[in-house]
Formats: structure tokens, sequence, C-alpha cells
């Protein structure tokens, strides 16, 4: 197994992160070119409002800066401990896919029942994702 395979959806877990991050900025911008809000607001966040759209984006690029770094903690070290199997890139690349999804969900209809099922099967995904470099940890002991 190549360890290297790891860091891809590590990769694509930060594109994302990235994508969400530009797509709020150019959101902001926009709102202020449209004087939907006032770029005052953002000095101190609590200047007048800012529309909801930009709030639910705001809070949604928080969100890649809550769970994600466990994600790639779990993945540098599966990588630096040579623990890296098929099943946690498989797992790793499932985390990843759900994070998509749940981006889709919170940034589109926003259906909070969808959001929490999907949240949870990524929180489930990380859970293996450390079972997984656990399992390898305890077997190179033996």
């Amino acid at each position: 197994m190549n360890n290297a395979h790891i860091l891809y959806p590590a990769i694509a877990m930060f594109t994302l992160s990235v994508a969400c991050i530009f797509a709020l900025g150019l959101a902001r911008f926009l709102a202020i070119h449209r004087r939907e809000v006032s770029i005052g607001y953002f000095s101190t966040y609590n200047k007048g409002k800012q529309p909801a759209r930009l709030h639910v984006m705001a809070r949604h690029v928080q969100n890649h800066f809550e769970v994600p770094p466990l994600f790639y903690a779990a993945v540098i070290a599966l990588f630096v401990t040579n623990s890296v199997t098929l099943s946690s890139i498989v797992i790793a690349w499932l985390f990843v896919a759900s994070r998509v999804i749940h981006t889709f969900i919170h940034l589109g209809r926003n259906n909070v029942s969808q959001r929490f099922f999907v949240f949870g099967f990524g929180l489930l995904c990380l859970c293996g994702l450390w079972g997984s470099l656990l399992l390898a940890l305890l077997q190179g002991a033996n």
C-alpha cells in the first residue's frame, strides 16, 4: 500500500475548504457592491446586519475549521506511522464525500434533517479513520 494515497482525500478536503472560502469572499464582495451590506459591517461584525445568505455561508466556512482538522490529524498520523490501509483510504474518501454533500445541503436548500444525517455519517467515518489508526498501531505493537 502506498502511504501517499491517504493524502489525496486530504488534498480534496483542502480544495473544498478553499473553494468555500473563495465563494464566501465573492459573495461578500457582491453584497457590498449591491449595497446589501455595508463594508463597515465586516470591521466588527456588529454594525448593522448582513444578508442571511452571507451568514449561512460564513457559518459553513467556520464548519470547515471544526471537525475537518480532526480528519487532517488522522490522515497525518496514518501517513507518518506507515499505517495506511485500503480501508483507511476508502474511509477518508467517504468522509470527504460526506463533507461535499454537507456543503451542497448547507449552501443549497439547507434541510437541517438531511444536513444532520450527513454530518453524522461523516463523524462516523472520522471515528472509523481513527479506529483504523488505533488498530494498525495495536497490531504493530504485538
